[in-house]
């Protein structure tokens, strides 16, 4: 047995601890905790000192089962009481022996308090009566919104019991005493804290004969026909005998996202989401391996059969009602979703110091009861049945959030790079326009299954719009929607076939052009000693990508890769490149094409850019921005720190980002990174390295450059060579210098030493007029 126990207001100090068995027939053990050192570096916060204790299990067996673990003071440790003994019992026998020992007992009518007995009247013959345990402890403003929700909602044949769990709040003690006499309502108090387990228990207890039971969280909201719905999911087949609403916070159950952080909606967003689930459901359920005990209708015949919580086991809760729910299915019952409502739930703050440590206790116990119950849940996440449900409940609140809903769909990528800072542009233009946007990328689900995602500016709205990667997918999809168009501006992961198989849907569509991919399966047009390959053959191009390989993940054979491309951007509306250079490319491979240029982006006043004037011995300050990969020119920056080192001269990079190897870059020790950053952070990394000018390192004719237009923004002017959007950029607006392409690395040092001098050397296409020298050299 171990664990861990601290004084708050002494944090410090080690606990006494005791040990009692439960039935009191042996004397109790005496522990005490650990010792820490107060002001170590891991405990220099209060908060997290946890003085240990453990021992051996042997040592305990001999006096019983099940203990009782308390402060000296007599204050019970979360977690108490607990059984040392938990994998005892599995399946139906476990099942048995838990229901003998934990039997659902019902009152007499005559012993039930008169406010919460069900008389069979002719209004609710033909409804089964409904008992609402809603145990309260902390949490003031959640608490009362519940109960107020709870009896606003509350239908004609439901009742609500209320265990005051010897709440420490004062507000609760006085508003529950202003609801007591309320008709349907009845409370109960506890004289001392029982935890959740015990006290819903107790409020199971209370009802009679042929009653079903909702347990309900007190952090919860409710809606119209909550009740009614879980009952109408209960019911649709006899051997259900649990079912649990959709919530914002219910693990499995939890809309719309299962895997991030849902907000905490308000009784008028959960109201909302639950309309829509009431007019869209047509009565079917989904079977889950559990329920949740936020929210959980329990059939009576159910209950009775299995029987209570385990209240011996589970202390002051987590995981009771996963044991419940396992119990009940050995016995044949089933537990489902029920698609027809949403409840509300608030994160519970009861045990929040140490919930993480009493929910692990708890599913150890759990798994030691019922053996493989992890993977069970892991299994069933991976079928995800709820997954197209969700979907239809996001394509049904969309619709209904916008009722002349009109939308895009942008295809691209799943990489990085600055294809996603366009479309995310592009979306924004939509959006102002009135059109929702939205992306659609490449995904693989957690069972294999390959996926297009949908995401937009709302997507935490609207997280479950998947499909399968077909066109038929796909047109269901675009008429769901209402989309009036849709944008290609990548292949890349999704794969060049199925892309090509969209035509057939019938929608126009443009494609953006951001790489050569579309005729280079290395997307950049590099080739061997990472050079500019300068758009050989067809038979000297097969030669390249059979010998180092393609880089889209595609494996569709060149010549078909460029057939389907052609017929591909032949169909399309228009064929959109940024610049003159980038369409002269593809108007090279795809003679019939006619692309237009559009530039991504307008930088005004580029020409006042200058390179300012330094002293010959001033040490300059050369900045290299981006992702620096193979492509981008890592060999080039490699070679020239190194060459910096070697003949000391006064240069320094700064790479602001990173590379594919930054190890031989630092240890040059003329380079220095500051790692990832953010757009809005260029301008403030470069004024604290007080970077001269920039210099971009890059080989393959980039269709745009992003990292040219932030070099601009960021009041430096920028060195290129003379290949790509770049130089052409350059050439038209200012800002910088075009030099030839592999330039040699002297009269490149010489180009970064004094930029300024070589203002006039070059024609407009680059060419060199005068030999270059470095005179920094001699």
């Amino acid at each position: 047995m171990s664990g861990w126990a601290r004084y708050p207001s002494n944090p410090e100090r080690g606990v006494k601890l005791i040990v009692s068995p439960q039935d009191h027939t042996q004397k109790p053990v005496i522990l005490f905790t650990s010792t820490l050192k107060f002001f170590a570096p891991e405990n220099i916060s209060g908060e997290a000192l946890r003085h240990t204790f453990f021992i051996k299990k042997e040592k305990l067996e001999y006096k019983g089962t099940y203990f009782r673990i308390c402060s000296e003071h007599g204050t019970p440790l979360y977690g108490s009481p607990l059984s040392l003994n938990p994998f005892a019992d599995i399946a139906r026998a476990y099942a048995e022996n838990v229901a003998l020992r934990f039997p659902a007992e019902c009152m007499t009518p005559q012993t039930f308090h008169s406010r919460v007995f069900y008389k069979r009247t002719d209004r609710i013959r033909k409804l089964v009566p409904v008992l609402i345990v809603v145990p309260v402890y902390d949490g003031f403003e959640a608490t009362k919104t519940c109960i107020d929700l709870c009896m606003k909602h509350k239908p004609f044949h439901a009742r609500i019991i209320i265990i005051n769990d010897a709440s420490p709040n004062i507000k609760i003690v006085e508003y529950l005493s202003t609801i007591q006499n309320k008709p349907d309502v009845f409370i109960v108090q506890n004289e001392e804290n029982l935890g959740f387990p015990k006290s819903v228990n107790k409020g199971i207890r209370h009802r009679v004969t042929h009653v079903d039971v909702v347990l309900l969280n007190s952090d919860t909201l409710v809606c119209r026909n909550w009740v009614a719905q879980l009952q109408k999911a209960a019911y649709a087949q006899t051997d259900i005998g649990t079912a649990t609403p959709l919530s914002n916070n219910a693990t499995i159950f939890s809309y719309p996202s299962v895997t991030e952080v849902n907000p905490v909606p308000d009784a008028r967003t959960c109201q909302e989401i639950s309309a829509v689930m009431e007019k869209t459901w047509q009565g079917q359920t989904v079977d889950v391996p559990t329920a949740h005990g936020f929210c959980m209708y329990i059939k009576s015949a159910c209950l009775d059969q299995t029987g209570l919580l385990r209240d011996d086991l589970f202390a002051q809760g987590y995981g009771e009602e996963n044991d419940f729910c396992r119990r009940a299915t050995a016995l044949g019952w089933r537990h489902v979703a029920c698609l027809g409502t949403f409840v509300g739930h608030a994160e519970s703050q009861s045990f929040s110091p140490v919930k993480s440590d009493l929910i692990a206790r708890n599913l150890t116990i759990l798994n030691g009861h019922h053996p493989g119950y992890d993977q069970l849940i892991i299994r069933w996440q991976s079928h995800d049945p709820l997954a197209s449900y969700k979907k239809q409940l996001d394509l049904a609140r969309l619709r209904r959030n916008t009722p002349n809903l009109k939308s895009v769909i942008l295809i691209m990528h799943d990489r990085e790079g600055g294809i996603l800072q366009h479309v995310w542009h592009r979306v924004s233009l939509y959006e102002q326009a009135g059109i929702f946007a939205f992306v659609l990328y490449p995904d693989t689900h957690r069972s294999g299954r390959l996926l297009w995602r949908l995401k937009s500016l709302r997507d935490k709205d609207y997280p479950n719009l998947a499909i399968p990667r077909n066109m038929f997918a796909f047109k269901t999809l675009c008429k769901d929607l209402n989309c009036i168009k849709f944008e290609i501006h990548s292949y890349i992961g999704s794969g060049i076939e199925n892309i090509y198989r969209l035509i057939r849907s019938g929608l126009p569509y443009d494609v953006y052009i951001h790489d050569y991919s579309w005729f280079c399966p290395r997307i950049t047009l590099v080739a061997s000693h990472n050079h500019y390959c300068g758009e050989p053959d067809l038979q000297a191009c097969l030669t390249c990508v059979r010998t180092l390989g393609s880089k889209t993940g595609d494996p569709t054979p060149l010549q078909k890769l460029r057939n389907w491309s052609s017929t591909l951007l032949d169909n399309a509306q228009h064929v959109i490149c940024p610049s003159r250079d980038t369409a002269n490319r593809v108007t090279r491979q795809f003679p019939a094409i006619r692309p237009d240029i559009r530039p991504w982006e307008t930088v005004l006043n580029t020409e006042t850019l200058l390179f300012p004037q330094k002293q010959h011995h001033e040490k300059r300050i050369i900045g290299i921005l981006g992702a620096i990969s193979i492509e981008k020119g890592y060999d080039i920056l490699l070679e020239l720190a190194n060459f910096i080192k070697t003949h000391h001269l006064p240069l320094h990079l700064v790479l602001i980002g990173y590379s594919c190897d930054d190890t031989p870059l630092l240890e040059t020790g003329v380079v220095t990174i500051t790692g990832r950053y953010k757009a809005f952070q260029i301008q403030a990394l470069t004024d604290k390295y007080a970077i001269d000018w920039f210099f971009l390192p890059s080989l393959w004719p980039e269709t745009w450059s992003y990292v040219l237009t932030q070099i601009w923004t960021s009041n430096r002017a920028a060195i290129v060579y003379d290949i790509g959007a770049p130089a052409e950029r350059i050439k038209q607006a200012g800002g910088g210098l075009v030099i030839p392409l592999h330039t040699p690395l002297p009269s490149l040092i010489a180009v970064l030493m004094a930029p300024y001098d070589y203002a006039g050397v070059f024609t407009t296409h680059g060419e060199a007029l005068a030999t270059l020298s470095a005179p920094v050299l001699l």
